[in-house]
Parts: C-alpha cells; sequence; structure tokens
C-alpha cells in the first residue's frame, strides 16, 4: 500500500535516435513509467488515466493497481481507490504482510470503520449494537468495501481494538440470526459471511460469553433440525453459526451442500466443509518416510495434528524465482560465500515445513528449486498439499518424517531449510548436527532458533498460563488471551502469532519450547567448521546494521559483536535467530 514495490524506471534513447518497435510488453511498460512520473509531479487526472490504461493492458499488473489506488484516495475518490487496493493484494497476497500500513489505508477510506473502532475500544467488554457502532446508516457505511471484504477473508486481524469490533458484531449478527424478524440484505449477508470467513482463518480465537455458547447450540440444534425436515434455512443462521464453529463439525453441516445458496455462502460452504474434506481426503496419500518414536516428537505431533501451525490463506502471488547465489549476495553483501553455482535442479530439504509456506515460497523463489518437505503432523502435510499452487506442485514432495530418524532416507541436498522447528526438540543442536548430515559439501543450511533474551516475556507469559493452570485447548486459550490482556503481559501482542488459536498455542502453550544463546551458535558453527553468512533482517533494518557495522569496522558475522549487542538490546532478536550457514567443501 505504499512505494515499496515501485520499480525503477526504464531509461529511453535520446530525442531523434531511431528505436526498435515496441513489444506490447514494452508499450505497457512505457505507459507504467509515465503513470508514476505524473504521480510524482501531482498530475494525478494523468496518472489515473495512464494507470487504467496499464491495467487495460495488463489487469494482472498489481503495482498499477495499487498505485490507482493510491492516486484515486488523493482524489478522495475512496471506493474506486478501495476496490484497486483490494485488487492489487489479491494478485499479490505477500502484500497482506503489510499489515499494519493496510490498516492505515483502511480506516483512512472508511472513517466510519476508525470511529467504531475508538466506540468499542471505550465500551469494551460491553458489546455495542450496530446501532451504537455506526450510528443511523449501520452496517451499510462500511459493509460493501472492497478492501474491508478481502482483509477479513484473507489473513487474520491482528490487532487487539479490530479483533474486539469483530467479536461485538459477531454477537450481533447471532442476535439478528436467533430474531430472524427479516431476511438481512445481500451486503449484510455477504459481510456476515466474511465475518464468518475471518473467524474461520483465526480459529475462533475470538472471547465468547456463556451466554453465547447456549444462544450457539440454540441456533445449531435449530438449524440441524431444519436440515433435517427439509424446512427452510434462514442464510444468517449458516453465517452466524460458522462465526462460532466450523460447518464441518456441525452433524447437519453436510446437508448444506445439498442446497443451493447465494455466492457468499457457497464460498462458506467451500472454505467449512468441502477444503476440510479434500484435506481428510489426502492423509492417505502422504508417504511415511520414517517411523516417530521419540517421546519429545510424539508429543510435538499431537499438538500440531490438534493445531496445524499456521493456517494461511494464499500463497504468493506473481513471483519471479531468481538464482540463490543472486539473492544471498543481495541479502548479505559483505560475506564470503561460495557459489553453488545452479539456476536448476537446486535440491532442497524444507525441515519441519508445517503448513507448506516455506516449502512453496521456496520452490517460487529459488530458481529451479526442487523440495521434498517433511514434517511430523499429517494434518499439517495434508493442509500443505492442498493449498500448493498447480504451478510448483510437481516441485514439491510432502512426507512425514521426523528429523531425528531423517538419516535413514540416505539422500543429501544442497540447501537445508529447518526454520522455527529445531527449537521444538528436546535438544535443538542435536537435530542441527543431523541436519548438518543431510547437506552437501559446500552446501547451504538457513536456520532459525529462539533467542533465550528476545523471549522474556513469553517466558514470563507461559509461567503466568502455568500459574492459572489453563490448558490448551481452544477454550482455555481464549481464556488466557483474555487475562493476558489485563496485564502488562499483554506485550506479547507485539507477536502476529497471538491472534490465531493454532499459532497462540505454538507461542505460548507449546508443549516444548527451546531457547538458545548466541554463544552457544558460535560454539557449534565453530565446532563444525561453518561458515556463518549472516543474520535475516528486514531490509532497512539490515542496511542499519550494515552501515553501523562499517563505522565502526566490525564484521556483520562476527558472533561475539552481535552477542554484545543482543546483551545491551535483548529485542534485538525477540523474533527468533535466523541466519544461513555453508558447509565446508
Amino acid at each position: 500500500m505504499n512505494r515499496k514495490e515501485r520499480r525503477a524506471a526504464r531509461k529511453h534513447g535520446t530525442p531523434g535516435t531511431p528505436r526498435p518497435a515496441r513489444s506490447a510488453g514494452d508499450e505497457t511498460a512505457k505507459l507504467f513509467v509515465d503513470a508514476t512520473e505524473s504521480e510524482r509531479a501531482q498530475k494525478f487526472d494523468d496518472a489515473v488515466r495512464l494507470y487504467k490504461r496499464v491495467l487495460l493492458a495488463n489487469p494482472g499488473h498489481a503495482e498499477a493497481c495499487n498505485n490507482l489506488g493510491r492516486v484515486l484516495q488523493t482524489q478522495g475518490k475512496t471506493k474506486e481507490a478501495s476496490l484497486h487496493y483490494a485488487r492489487a493484494l489479491a494478485l499479490m497476497p505477500q502484500l497482506l504482510a503489510q499489515y499494519a500500513g493496510i490498516c492505515t489505508t483502511l480506516f483512512a477510506l472508511l472513517p466510519e470503520l476508525s470511529e467504531a473502532l475508538r466506540r468499542q475500544t471505550a465500551a469494551w467488554p460491553k458489546h455495542l449494537s450496530q446501532a451504537e457502532l455506526f450510528g443511523d446508516s449501520g452496517l451499510a457505511s462500511i459493509g460493501a468495501d472492497p478492501l474491508l471484504l478481502h482483509l477479513l477473508q484473507s489473513t487474520p486481524v491482528r490487532d487487539v481494538p479490530f479483533e474486539r469490533l469483530l467479536t461485538s458484531l459477531r454477537s450481533s449478527f447471532l442476535a439478528d440470526a436467533i430474531a430472524a424478524k427479516e431476511t438481512a440484505s445481500e451486503t449484510v449477508l455477504r459481510f456476515a459471511c466474511a465475518v464468518a470467513k475471518q473467524c474461520f482463518i483465526n480459529e475462533y480465537v475470538f472471547a465468547t460469553a456463556p451466554e453465547e455458547d447456549a444462544q450457539v447450540a440454540d441456533l445449531q440444534d435449530k438449524l440441524g433440525g431444519a436440515l433435517a425436515t427439509s424446512a427452510p434455512v434462514d442464510p444468517m443462521w449458516v453465517a452466524a453459526s460458522a462465526m462460532y464453529s466450523s460447518l464441518h463439525t456441525l452433524r447437519s453441516g453436510p446437508a448444506l451442500l445439498d442446497r443451493s445458496w447465494m455466492p457468499a455462502i457457497e464460498d462458506l460452504l467451500t472454505q467449512q466443509l468441502r477444503e476440510p474434506a479434500q484435506e481428510r481426503a489426502l492423509r492417505e496419500a502422504i508417504p511415511r518416510l520414517t517411523a516417530i518414536n521419540d517421546e519429545t516428537s510424539k508429543q510435538v505431533q499431537q499438538q500440531y495434528e490438534e493445531n496445524p501451525y499456521p493456517r494461511w490463506v494464499h500463497p504468493a502471488g506473481q513471483v519471479a524465482p531468481v538464482s540463490i547465489d543472486q539473492i544471498l549476495r543481495e541479502q548479505f553483501p559483505t560475506s564470503a560465500f561460495a557459489s553453488l553455482g545452479k539456476t536448476d535442479n537446486l535440491e532442497m530439504l524444507i525441515a519441519g515445513c508445517g503448513t507448506g509456506q516455506v516449502a512453496i515460497s521456496s520452490v517460487q523463489k529459488y530458481h529451479g528449486a526442487r523440495a521434498l518437505a517433511v514434517d511430523l503432523s499429517l494434518t499439517s502435510l495434508c493442509y500443505a498439499k492442498r493449498k500448493t499452487p498447480a504451478d510448483v506442485a510437481s516441485r514439491i514432495d510432502y512426507a512425514q518424517a521426523d528429523i531425528l530418524n531423517l538419516a535413514s532416507i540416505d539422500r543429501s541436498f544442497d540447501v537445508v531449510d529447518a526454520c522455527g522447528v529445531l527449537h521444538h526438540m528436546a535438544n535443538p543442536l542435536d537435530g542441527w548436527r543431523i541436519l548438518l548430515g543431510l547437506v552437501r559439501a559446500g552446501g547451504l543450511m538457513h536456520l532459525a532458533f529462539y533467542s533465550e533474551a528476545g523471549r522474556s516475556d513469553v517466558v514470563a507469559a507461559r509461567a503466568f498460563i502455568a500459574e492459572h493452570a489453563f490448558g490448551a485447548t481452544a477454550d482455555e486459550i481464549r481464556r488466557a488471551r483474555q487475562a493476558l490482556l489485563k496485564t502488562p503481559l499483554a506485550s506479547v501482542t507485539r507477536f502476529t502469532d497471538f491472534f490465531t488459536t493454532s499459532e497462540c498455542r505454538d507461542l505460548l502453550f507449546h508443549v516444548q519450547e527451546s531457547r538458545l544463546a548466541l554463544p552457544a551458535i558460535k560454539t557449534f558453527v565453530a565446532q563444525n567448521k561453518l561458515r556463518f553468512l549472516g543474520f535475516e533482517f528486514e531490509t532497512p533494518v539490515a542496511a542499519q546494521y550494515r552501515q553501523s557495522f562499517a563505522e565502526q569496522g566490525w564484521s556483520m558475522t562476527d558472533l561475539d559483536r552481535w552477542h554484545a549487542i543482543e546483551t545491551k538490546f535483548p529485542d534485538t532478536f525477540s523474533g527468533m535467530y535466523q541466519f544461513w550457514v555453508q558447509t565446508p567443501n
């Protein structure tokens, strides 16, 4: 939703220089450059005209969609701007990672939504009615906004005020469904279905009250009775039920597929009935590469069978693959590493692939990549297989395996990726050592470990949870979240994992969490003669560190220096240590 995606303008010949005939792509690129130049010059009418010409020639031009939305917003044409912003996100779902920026844009486009957030925040824990939230215009003031609808159906809401607003709206929809005074408008039903899809995406993490739970049970009984007797079913019954539990968990759920519904309800049925059925059907097709006999591995497996992590929605779009050598040179310009020299047949192992995001993004990003993606959890692997785009499916093999037994598969790889898995083993360094045995000479490892210093608030929150005897069920996770929000430990909301059930369980209730400090990593690197290439940071942060290190005459690969920095600034690696190493030739 900003200028980060702007590409450099292409240079053109001097006046009078003969030019070769342009292709349609060249003409579109020239139009895009002209449009961006008009926007910079604040010639907004010209910019709008030119961006629309770009989209006429190439409707899938995500950056033109985004930029057109920005110009239209500047002109005060908020409804049209919202439409183009939503289209940009649909074309490039990876932009959803800029959640805070998207919400800033959304609230600017919809001041009614911003005001409703303010009102509900001030009133919490009371749930405000739609009239109290939106005034006389009611839900109609926001219900049809394309950007809001897309956001709700594409990513978990990841801030507390927005979560509380949706929690309140959900209870109002439940009350409307029970009252059933009149059929809801199509706009209201579409918005209700979007809220239901959001609740499925976040795995019903929103708080509930006992009276709500009783009302939901009554509504679902009513829905089941109507389906069993072929009686009419109000679509709002379906949407409201789906806001509190997935339709595939209802005994009467499959009967919903025997009826005809409006498109929004059909989409909801696909999300909550058809797709879960597809995942169940895939279980027998997943190969089992190794035994799972370690007790810690079995406990971790059970957690992820119950709560696959994470339940993402859309894979990245419009990714142009680049060689891994080029990516690492750009990421670590001051580090020396031996080039792999591979632009095809780059063999990767994704160890602990979970629900497939890393495996999919890797084969999309690295030129010529093929991946074996393994995990303990069949449920996670089925989710990954169903979500894998058709254009990369032939390059990813999913299989169930335990890292502790992977040496038995008798294979080696150019790259091993183990981000976010080793710290869930009884001894993370044992797991690292096993994976190291699968890397070819001169190969690469991409690793991530929890930092002891960076997770002090998580450790404190886990202690709070244990002290208050909260369990790891969905209901207990909901209760624990609300209790934490009333304490200084609400700082854990800085982790996006706080905002879905499976991710919150992974963050605060995990059956096995280990943490490391940099001296231990340094020792392991030295003992195994690995070359430390560098830590991963967001681009602006990485540039700041490079400048600071250069000014001090330090090396970016000096782990002693990094340890001194983390000791002084414990939040330096508050997410994880994420880094690359290379094995000796």
